[in-house]
């Protein structure tokens, strides 16, 4: 499978193509990476709120077990103090749970921010370069078959330019009727240039 022309300026725009997408999936990621951190930024006060009310708890709990210690009026201080240490609980957990709801939310945010322009530019990049490969692979191999050359100087006749043509022969259809091999090899190389392609070398044929 060819991941690139012969031909430098196809060449050159095929690499110009692929520097573009992996700019656009690394800004794609930057961007995704942003939408996270902004989105996590918002849990910022719940988190400093079950912060406070972790400390509250853990101070109440302390007074509520000091409490306990004094005589007569140990159990009726320490009952309060400790229903207060579990509503800083109960007020601490709804605090991580929030922050834990922002938290799920811009990873889903980041990833959809993320995930979703890379795969649109991917798909935009490899469908079109999926189908040169084919067509560069299939012209490749019919060069190779019996009457290959002369079918490809056939497309060659049916899908370049007027101009392309007589700029290869003064008079493109009748070389090819006649079968004349240095106009069918100039038709055949035309279209192989219009995939992006050159002729290289049978195997064992003399070096020029």
């Amino acid at each position: 499978m060819r991941w690139y022309a012969d031909l430098p300026a196809v060449r050159a725009r095929q690499v110009t193509a692929d520097a573009v997408w992996l700019v656009l999936v690394v800004a794609s990621v930057l961007l995704g990476r942003a939408v996270n951190g902004a989105v996590s930024a918002l849990a910022a006060p719940a988190r400093g709120f079950t912060g406070g009310a972790r400390d509250l708890e853990r101070q109440l709990d302390g007074a509520g077990e000091n409490a306990a210690d004094l005589p007569l009026v140990g159990d009726e201080l320490a009952g309060p103090l400790q229903r207060a240490a579990d509503g800083a609980a109960s007020l601490a957990a709804a605090g991580q749970q929030q922050v834990d709801a922002v938290t799920q939310l811009a990873t889903v945010l980041g990833l959809a921010s993320a995930a979703v322009p890379v795969v649109l530019v991917t798909l935009l990049r490899l469908v079109p370069r999926r189908r040169w490969q084919r067509r560069a692979d299939e012209t490749r191999r019919l060069l190779r078959t019996p009457g290959g050359e002369e079918l490809l100087a056939l497309r060659a006749l049916h899908t370049r330019s007027p101009a392309e043509l007589l700029g290869v022969h003064p008079e493109p259809v009748l070389a090819w009727r006649r079968g004349d091999p240095a106009a069918v090899r100039a038709l055949a190389d035309l279209q192989l240039r219009a995939v992006g392609l050159r002729r290289r070398p049978a195997p064992g044929d003399a070096a020029p």
